[in-house]
């Protein structure tokens, strides 16, 4: 977990921050869901590289695969990805262009982050919204990927999720810097 004090990463079961003795702001259940997302996060990883192996291992010695596995990985990445900027939108780890904000004093460092956080809900908002309705229709259609037969519009439920916990994360992100501004902090 990352600080958010000051930036480093430290485990979050020993409650704070052994750099600056910030202590950990979730409680109980937010250690709960960051393990959990964790745990899902390594386990889709895990699949996806056995998944891979088997693949190969099977083509090359047995000329033979598993069906439907190349539409499962594919799926899995989809979803490794949405769970990994999630976690990275968590901790205001995600990928950013900071030129401008390393000229700036600690005021306007702040502000920016608040409209950067604004801007990315709204974003995030209109793809939710945008990608249920991919969703829906994909249920329409009724598809299936051959892996066990699994309906094509479960595999992709990751895209409004994933765009909507990155949503609520990035306005949980832009209330504590927006308070953080106004406390001069």
């Amino acid at each position: 977990m990352q600080c958010l004090k000051c930036g480093a990463e430290f485990d979050p079961a020993r409650y704070e921050c052994p750099f600056c003795s910030a202590e950990y702001q979730g409680g109980r259940l937010a250690r709960y869901i960051e393990r959990a997302e964790g745990i899902i996060l390594e386990s889709m990883l895990f699949l996806m590289v056995l998944m891979v192996l088997a693949q190969i291992l099977l083509r090359n010695l047995y000329q033979t695969g598993i069906s439907g596995a190349d539409d499962l990985i594919r799926h899995l990445v989809l979803w490794i990805g949405f769970l990994g900027a999630a976690n990275a939108t968590k901790c205001s780890a995600h990928v950013k262009i900071d030129v401008a904000a390393r000229l700036l004093s600690a005021f306007w460092k702040r502000l920016s982050c608040v409209v950067t956080c604004l801007f990315s809900f709204v974003v995030c908002c209109i793809l939710t919204w945008a990608s249920a309705a991919f969703v829906h229709i994909e249920y329409q259609a009724a598809g299936h990927i051959q892996f066990l037969n699994l309906p094509i519009w479960v595999m992709q439920i990751i895209l409004p999720a994933g765009y909507l916990i990155i949503a609520v994360r990035f306005a949980r992100n832009g209330i504590k810097f927006f308070v953080e501004m106004l406390r001069g902090g």
